[in-house]
């Protein structure tokens, strides 16, 4: 396991999970890291904006549906899909297992 060592304390290093500890117990954590040299990492986002058109009748089964499972009619959609695209993942996996 990887360790850090504390600036102002050379000799004193610690490990990842030992941190975690630490600040998990609210000790002051900072000293353990290098603000001056900071890297800020950019990830893309994991999520993707969709627009859907489509009838007003499916619309109101999707509202339906999420005020029975009380979540929102996105979460619906995002459920749905999801599952549909897991069965045709297995389904194609197992079509060429054969």
């Amino acid at each position: 396991m990887a360790s850090t060592s504390n600036p102002g304390n050379p000799g004193h290093e610690v490990t990842g999970r030992k941190l975690d500890e630490m600040f998990d117990a609210g000790e002051d954590v900072l000293d353990y890291f290098d603000m001056e040299h900071a890297v800020v990492e950019h990830h893309p986002p994991l999520e993707k904006r969709v627009t859907f058109t489509m009838p007003a009748w499916m619309v109101s089964a999707l509202d339906e549906e999420a005020s029975e499972l009380a979540i929102s009619r996105n979460a619906v959609v995002n459920t749905w899909i999801a599952e549909r695209l897991r069965r045709d993942h297995r389904r194609a996996s197992s079509s060429n297992q054969e």
